[in-house]
């Protein structure tokens, strides 16, 4: 039975087998692509590893169509054929881990039509299947994290349901290569209700921004509060660490740019190199397991509900830095930082508003975020957890890392860092 599809993965063309919105950027498969394993998900659909010339890596959901395959499209029935897969509990399946935490019976496949890294499928309006885009090097952060937060028992995620893993060899670690979690009906992602709630508070007033900001604080530090058991201090090597993952976030974006944004890259180098090393002083700083990408994308609201996804980690970083313990400012200057990115998107689509109001309500919006996170952690008790001294280091080296990002992503988003970088650089808040 593996024979006939590894012919018919090897015969295919790659634009039929990746999803239709990475079809741009500096990162594409290299040669034909080359079968590696596949899962049976039900009669003519299987969740396939596929190889590149490069060694790259890429889970692709299939279906039989005429004598070949092609990617599976929402409505293909390989999404819902995948959750019933991970009903019948935790296992392994040959080279696959299969992770169940919760089951339900579910019909029906929507596409979700928004920017994203991964590809996801709503499932019967209950479910949402994430199919990963590439399996990079193991272990993956998302299911040491979503256990911890199960245990926890906090609400502030959709419900995870399961997850797939598979291990290249017996001596490897596991890479994720498909997730479900619940849906959250109605729910829209932060790059949509953030940019909105801004440009209604340049015409309504700051309340429009103050109260998504507290509940956004509140959520971050409630969420960094259920990973406490991975809380421990940092040591010299880790603060040496941050040292040499800062440099290393300034050459990688200085590398991945051309043109206008590398220029500009390269005239600020020295103030970014400067200001993006944290102190020397911070051994003891608290560290723990965290989120490693959180910005306003990765939290969903639905009516006057929030919830974070998407605990892959950082996309533009090596896989094993995505599964470390890191000081809790690093989510917090994420977040902050894709705040004032936000204010940036609403000024290239709103051209019409007045860019000094833009930036009053973004830093009203960011200083409610800051104010709750902070508030939340000390009525926890846990206000040591915040080292405030990072966070200027871990916005810039953010913005480094949109750089890297829109330059081997998403061409059209280098506006962002481009717009963000002069703010840092000249050391304001």
């Amino acid at each position: 039975m593996r024979t006939p599809l590894r012919r018919a993965v090897e015969l295919a063309s790659w634009a039929s087998l990746l999803p239709p919105h990475r079809a741009d950027g500096d990162d594409q498969p290299a040669g034909a692509p080359r079968y590696l394993d596949a899962l049976d998900l039900a009669p003519g659909r299987w969740l396939t590893l596929v190889a590149d010339a490069a060694g790259r890596t890429y889970p692709v959901p299939l279906v039989a169509a005429g004598s070949g395959v092609r990617r599976a499209r929402a409505g293909d029935g390989a999404a819902e054929a995948l959750a019933g897969l991970l009903g019948g509990g935790s296992r392994e399946v040959g080279a696959f881990v299969l992770t169940s935490w919760h089951a339900e019976p579910v019909t029906g496949e929507a596409a979700i039509d928004v920017d994203q890294t991964n590809e996801s499928v709503v499932l019967g309006g209950r479910g949402v299947v994430k199919w990963t885009f590439q399996a990079t090097e193991g272990p993956h952060p998302a299911p040491a994290i979503l256990e911890l937060l199960e245990r926890a028992g906090f609400t502030g995620t959709p419900r995870p349901w399961g997850l797939v893993q598979w291990l290249p060899s017996r001596a490897a670690a596991p890479r994720l290569v498909a997730s479900v979690t619940a849906y959250l009906p109605g729910a829209v992602d932060g790059w949509t209700w953030a940019v909105e709630d801004l440009r209604r508070a340049c015409t309504d007033g700051p309340d429009a921004v103050r109260t998504p900001g507290r509940r956004l604080g509140e959520l971050v530090a409630h969420f960094h509060l259920a990973l406490l058991p991975t809380r421990r201090p940092a040591d010299a090597a880790d603060v040496a660490r941050w040292h040499t993952e800062a440099r290393a976030d300034l050459r990688r974006a200085l590398e991945a740019t051309t043109g206008a944004e590398h220029a500009q890259l390269a005239r600020h180098r020295d103030e970014i190199a400067a200001g993006a090393v944290p102190p020397p002083e911070l051994a003891g700083t608290p560290m723990l397991l965290g989120h490693g990408d959180l910005h306003v994308g990765q939290v969903l609201r639905a009516g006057e509900s929030y919830a974070v996804i998407d605990f892959d980690g950082n996309p533009v970083v090596p896989p094993a830095q995505r599964t470390r313990a890191q000081p809790p400012a690093l989510d917090v200057a994420g977040m902050t930082q894709s705040i004032r990115h936000a204010g940036l998107v609403l000024r290239k689509h709103h051209p019409d508003l007045d860019p000094a109001r833009v930036e009053r309500m973004t830093g009203e919006f960011v200083q409610a975020f800051l104010d709750a996170y902070r508030a939340t952690l000390a009525a926890a008790g846990r206000a040591d957890l915040l080292e405030e001294a990072l966070l200027r280091p871990f916005r810039l080296r953010q913005v480094c890392r949109e750089f890297t990002y829109a330059a081997t992503h998403l061409p059209r988003w280098a506006y962002v860092p481009a717009g963000a970088l002069p703010e840092l650089v000249e050391g304001a808040r």
